[in-house]
């Protein structure tokens, strides 16, 4: 996925009330300079420290309006759900997030939200034996993370949405 479609996706995150973290924010802002994307508050955003993190929110903005990300249309919510679902499962097959990090995510921001999709439970009931998973049972957590990479490629390989 390019730059500008990775800001567009946290702008579209931001309007649904997903919670995006000013880490995130920062590296989408260093990945979009490292890709020749330039606006005059993405190098700002791409240049804060720990320590300057609760600015980030604030230049993020400034970033969706220079590069005009927000919608001029009304968001259709349920399009815009299935494409951060999509999102995520791109971040677990290419490892950009944990299987059981945007597992979550998809749990509660995808799946929740979305009037409870059967295609989603495959993947979930495996996040959700990966939270559940005790040293007694049969198989490592590791098992459960390539359960839920593995559910994400069939996602991904169907139509969609799903």
């Amino acid at each position: 996925m390019n730059a500008i479609a990775t800001l567009r996706l946290l702008a579209v995150s931001e309007a649904l009330n997903v919670p995006v973290g000013a880490d995130v924010l920062i590296a989408a802002g260093v990945q979009a300079l490292l890709d020749g994307v330039d606006s005059p508050s993405l190098s700002l955003l791409a240049g804060l420290s720990r320590r300057e993190e609760g600015e980030a929110q604030e230049l993020f903005h400034d970033v969706v309006a220079e590069l005009a990300l927000t919608p001029t249309e009304p968001l259709d919510f349920s399009a815009e759900r299935w494409n951060l679902v999509r999102w995520w499962c791109e971040q677990i097959t290419d490892g950009t997030l944990e299987p059981e990090v945007a597992g979550r995510k998809i749990w509660f921001h995808g799946w929740m939200e979305l009037g409870f999709p059967e295609v989603l439970q495959p993947m979930l009931l495996a996040v959700n034996e990966w939270e559940d998973w005790n040293p007694s049972w049969n198989f490592g957590r590791d098992h459960y993370q390539t359960r839920i990479t593995d559910e994400a490629v069939l996602l991904l390989r169907g139509s969609w949405p799903p």
